[in-house]
């Protein structure tokens, strides 16, 4: 799991491996902005950020449909299994 990331409103959230790569991620969306602030900086220059990841969702409490069904869940037949999703520490 990647353990820090980087956000830009017009790149998206990305994930990285080391905080070089999430820093220059955002340096480089800042460098976007500048560069296109031909008629003044975006109002969107101010989302741009950069960080660590302490916890992600991880699928946990996996079981089958069958023992679902035991349990008195409805599940679709269009799935396989049944399982949860609890945040984790990366």
């Amino acid at each position: 799991m990647a353990k820090f990331f980087s956000y830009c409103p017009d790149a998206g959230f990305e994930t990285h491996d080391t905080v070089e790569e999430a820093k220059k991620a955002a340096d480089d969306s800042i460098d976007y902005f500048r560069d296109n602030a031909v008629d003044g900086w975006s109002e969107e220059v101010d989302q741009v950020c950069w960080g660590e990841v302490k916890e992600q969702s991880t699928v946990g409490n996996q079981r089958s449909k069958e023992d679902a069904a035991k349990e008195g869940i409805v599940v679709s037949s269009a799935c396989d299994y049944v399982c949860d999703y609890a945040l984790q520490p990366v």
